[in-house]
């Protein structure tokens, strides 16, 4: 059995499942937010063309009701913060060491 490392992130999981994600969707995304991954990176990681990550993507910000990828991020740290107990601007702050 292949080792899935989407399955031991619970926040990450938790989003995927909020949302109704598919597991391609929720691999695509795991990609972006754990690595970086450009479109290109993504392709070439799933064995897909750029043009049906930019399909799954498209999908992902329509099951979420966003139109960016800053925000789509931004709604992942979130849950993460929140998960954490970081959920005051204050002890975000003050925990990544932001004056």
């Amino acid at each position: 059995m292949r080792h899935n490392p989407m399955a031991e992130n619970t926040v990450l999981q938790q989003f995927f499942n909020n949302y109704g994600l598919t597991q391609r969707e929720s691999e695509i995304l795991f990609l972006i937010a754990t690595h970086g991954y450009t479109n290109k990176e993504i392709a070439e990681s799933c064995c897909i063309s750029e043009k049906t990550v930019k399909i799954h993507l498209a999908n992902i910000m329509s099951k979420i009701g966003i139109g960016s990828m800053r925000r789509l991020l931004a709604l992942l740290l979130q849950q993460a913060l929140k998960v954490s107990g970081l959920t005051h601007e204050k002890n975000i702050v003050s925990s990544v060491g932001i004056n």
